[in-house]
């Protein structure tokens, strides 16, 4: 097959600003590279990346781009001419796979793209009516394709269901088990934005630390706008609501193999998210659970796919009046129970086995082949009906 993947303006591939979506995107294609088939990936133009380079057996293209702001009209705006620009350019392939948001709208003006794939990597807005001559609508979560279901119907003989990957063979447990004894280390791993909860986390983190003194909190991701994050001032905000707790802010790490050692070096994963619309198949707690740390997430619907309450992870009750107590509480438990723990990292790294980058490519090419075949059956059935005329 020869698949093109359209990724938007925002983020360089490889990624070096961030952007889980990309990065498993950059992943995918090369899995589907390995299988043979032939493919490009179109992302935006950056410094130091040349126009065009081939990695790993994937073909990159890279031409305009745009940086994000924290203006969401401004950036659809922005999108659109990205979309206007890139649609024109389009190669002829079987399969285009598009993570944006205008340029599902542009593309089927050009046939020769081939079947057009979105993937929907956030919670549906009410945009999707404007997709109508797409082929399929790749959801990564129940949550999305409820979503997607309920506010365009359309969609739903279109829609099929594949989770985010975890790139297993970097991301696995540490050689040596966690001990029980010396200090605690709770890990958040995200964009550092308001809607991300991490206020909440510091919260309570502030009453775990009067329960348990030997207890660290450990904040990594982006905060400029231009990379997801809530900017300078909500960083600031965290900071001073940090100030007289041990919370440990470092700068985003970007490279898996240097984050894996992030994610072993600590004995729990928090991710409190609070985006009730925003969240579709979070990456970061899959990760941290394919290295074996326990997570604790908030009660969203996008990680019941994967997390099972004290199975694979714990659920704090994120709308609660209490919900800072509720999560130290929970993030107390966790910490003071080494042999749960223990039991449950275990669990937790064979439940990440199962999304490894080899099996979700798979089922990306199953699916490609049967869009393709399912059309080529369309084109000998309209044939023939032809030729009976």
């Amino acid at each position: 097959m020869i698949i093109t993947i359209a990724t938007g303006p925002w983020l360089p591939i490889p990624t070096l600003q961030g952007g889980a979506h990309h990065r498993l995107w950059q992943g995918l294609a090369e899995e589907f590279a390995a299988a043979g088939h032939q493919v490009t990936i179109l992302c935006r133009a950056y410094p130091g990346q040349p126009p065009t380079e081939t990695i790993n057996g994937v073909r990159y293209i890279r031409r305009g781009g745009f940086s994000q702001s924290p203006n969401i009209w401004l950036d659809l705006l922005k999108d659109l001419a990205y979309a206007l620009q890139t649609f024109p350019t389009l190669p002829s392939a079987d399969i285009l796979v598009i993570n944006d948001f205008w340029l599902p709208v542009f593309a089927p003006l050009r046939s020769q793209v081939g079947k057009i794939v979105i993937s929907v990597g956030r919670f549906p807005k009410g945009q999707y009516s404007l997709y109508h001559r797409a082929d399929r609508f790749i959801v990564l979560s129940k949550s999305i394709w409820q979503g997607i279901a309920q506010q365009y119907p359309a969609a739903i003989p279109r829609m099929r269901l594949i989770p985010n990957p975890v790139d297993t063979r970097v991301f696995s447990p540490p050689t040596q088990n966690r001990t029980d004894s010396g200090e605690k280390i709770i890990l958040y791993v995200g964009r550092i934005h308001p809607e991300k909860g991490i206020h909440l986390l510091i919260d309570g983190f502030s009453i775990l630390s009067q329960q348990i003194s030997q207890v660290k909190l450990r904040i990594i991701g982006p905060s400029k706008g231009s990379q997801g994050g809530g900017g300078d001032n909500y960083l600031n905000k965290l900071k001073l609501q940090a100030k007289e707790l041990n919370v440990e802010f470092l700068e985003p790490i970007f490279e898996p193999t240097k984050l894996v050692e992030v994610y072993r070096q600590a004995d729990v994963f928090c991710y409190p998210s609070l985006a009730e619309k925003g969240e579709a198949f979070p990456i970061a707690p899959l990760e941290a659970m394919a290295t074996g740390l326990v997570p604790i997430v908030s009660y969203l619907s996008c990680f019941q796919d994967y997390i099972k309450n004290e199975e694979t992870g714990f659920y704090f009750e994120h709308r609660s009046p209490d919900a800072a107590n509720n999560l130290a509480t929970v993030m107390s438990s966790v910490i003071l129970n080494h042999q749960t723990r223990h039991q449950i990292s275990i669990e937790t790294s064979q439940k990440a086995a199962e999304y490894s980058y080899q099996r979700i490519a798979q089922l990306y090419l199953d699916d490609f082949e049967y869009l393709i075949s399912n059309q080529a059956l369309n084109n000998e059935t309209k044939l023939n009906s032809l030729m009976e005329r």
